[in-house]
C-alpha cells in the first residue's frame, strides 16, 4: 500500500484536501489504514480513527438494504409499482420500486448543493415539506422507466419516504433498529445526528476555486460558511436535507 500512501500524502501536502481517512478492509480485518491531516484547521485538531464525517451517498446502500428487508418481511415487492404502496407517489404509475433502486425510473437529478441546513435548525427540519416543491418542480420524468440509467438523488429520497410509509417508522429509526443496532454500533460511530461536535470533521472548500464561486449561486455563504482559514473556507456544522448519516 506504499503507492496509496504516496498518493494520499501528495493530496494533503499539495493542499488539495485538509485531511484523508482511507481504510482498505475485508469482512474479517483491516488490511490497510491511512489517517492524516486536520479535522479542524483553525484549532489544529488532527483527524483520528474516531473522527466523524458525513456519510453522504453511502447512505444509499442502507436505503437499498432497508427496502430489501421490507421485501423479505413480505411488506412489499420491488417488482411492483410504487403506487401500489403509496397512492400519492408523485410520478408515473408504471415506475416500480426496482426502477428507483437501479436509477432507471427516469427521475431528474437536480443539483443538490443547496440541500443543507444548519445543525441549529435540525430539530425543526421537515424533510417531506422541504422536498414537496422540489418534486413538483421536477415532476416530469426525463425518460421512460427502464429506458436508461440516470443517477437520481430524488429517486432515493422517494425510497426513504416509501420506507416510512410502509414501516410506520421514521426512516432514521428504521435504519437504526434494523441495521445499525444489529451491527452493534454506537450513535457516536454511525448515526443521523452529530453527537460529538469535537470529533465532527469540519467541511472545507478551497477559497480560490471555481466550486467556491459556484457555491455562491446556491448557498447564502455567510450563513453556511465561516471566515477564510488560510487557503480554505470552512462550513459551519450542517446536515444534508435528505436522509443521510454521520459516521
Amino acid at each position: 500500500m506504499i503507492q496509496a500512501e504516496r498518493i494520499l500524502d501528495n493530496l494533503i501536502n499539495s493542499d488539495k484536501t485538509p485531511s484523508a481517512h482511507y481504510i482498505h478492509f475485508t469482512s474479517e480485518n483491516v488490511i490497510y489504514e491511512y489517517c492524516k491531516g486536520f479535522a479542524n484547521l483553525k484549532n489544529r485538531i488532527s483527524i483520528n480513527d474516531r473522527s466523524v464525517f458525513h456519510a453522504c451517498s453511502v447512505t444509499k446502500t442502507f436505503t437499498a438494504l432497508a427496502i430489501l428487508q421490507l421485501q423479505q418481511q413480505g411488506k412489499l415487492s420491488i417488482d411492483q409499482p410504487v403506487k401500489k404502496y403509496w397512492s400519492q407517489f408523485p410520478y408515473p404509475g408504471e415506475i416500480t420500486i426496482h426502477h428507483l433502486l437501479s436509477h432507471t425510473a427516469g427521475i431528474a437529478n437536480p443539483i443538490p448543493l443547496r440541500w443543507i441546513h444548519l445543525a441549529a435548525e435540525h430539530s425543526s427540519f421537515d424533510g417531506d415539506s422541504f422536498f414537496k416543491p422540489i418534486f413538483k418542480k421536477h415532476g416530469q420524468v426525463k425518460t421512460e422507466p427502464n429506458e436508461r440509467f440516470q443517477y437520481s438523488n430524488l429517486g432515493y429520497v422517494l425510497l426513504g419516504q416509501l420506507i416510512e410509509r410502509i414501516s410506520g417508522k421514521s426512516y432514521e429509526n428504521f435504519i437504526i433498529d434494523n441495521i445499525i443496532n444489529k451491527l452493534e454500533l454506537q450513535p457516536v460511530e454511525l448515526g443521523f445526528s452529530i453527537t460529538d461536535f469535537a470529533n465532527n470533521v469540519t467541511g472545507y472548500q478551497k477559497n480560490w476555486s471555481f466550486m467556491n464561486l459556484l457555491l455562491g449561486f446556491f448557498l447564502d455563504k455567510p450563513t453556511f460558511m465561516g471566515k477564510t482559514e488560510g487557503k480554505w473556507k470552512p462550513f459551519k456544522p450542517f446536515y444534508v436535507d435528505a436522509h443521510l448519516m454521520e459516521g
